[in-house]
């Protein structure tokens, strides 16, 4: 649990220009990571984390909802890797956003976030001094826009307002010394 007496915050004024509303705050969250060694070739494990806050915005006792820009939905990861052969690793991963709709339901943002999954593949090899990596990010090409698209769309501000990026196939390679 966090509590500060003058928190700070980014808001849209009437006008339609941000403000900066110092005003008392709370925030608290819960985050959790687990790995599993299952095997000598398989692992496994993910993240969890949920966070919450709010703000009084006219220091009367009653408590609003940070905005969705401040304050991210629910997200979830987990991976599966395996050792196909010594010094190859597959790893499928996947990232799961959860919906919030508690800010805009109580007038503070200007819509609510719409979660998203994607899921992204990675295989790595030992080559030579390195190790060569493929791949591939969303991996089923979901059609998602971030919280931060989300949140300047709902303010009219179709410049920044961008998809998440689509399918993606990268290749590196990396010498450590």
């Amino acid at each position: 649990l966090n509590r500060s007496e003058l928190g700070s915050s980014l808001l849209v004024n009437d006008n339609g220009f941000l403000e900066i509303v110092r005003a008392p705050e709370r925030v608290y969250g819960v985050e959790a990571t687990v790995d599993w060694q299952a095997s000598e070739t398989w692992q496994l494990g993910g993240t969890f984390t949920w966070q919450e806050g709010e703000f009084d915005r006219d220091d009367d006792g009653d408590f609003q909802p940070l905005s969705s820009s401040r304050i991210s939905p629910v997200k979830l990861t987990a991976y599966v890797e395996n050792e196909t052969l010594p010094g190859w690793q597959n790893r499928l991963q996947l990232l799961a956003l959860g919906d919030r709709d508690r800010a805009f339901d109580e007038g503070v943002d200007e819509t609510a976030i719409d979660g998203f999954i994607t899921l992204d593949y990675i295989s790595r090899v030992a080559l030579g001094p390195g190790t060569l990596q493929l791949s591939v990010k969303n991996l089923l090409n979901t059609d998602y826009f971030p919280v931060f698209s989300q949140l300047q769309a709902a303010e009219g501000n179709e410049v920044e307002n961008f998809a998440g990026r689509g399918i993606s196939l990268h290749l590196g390679y990396r010498v450590t010394w």
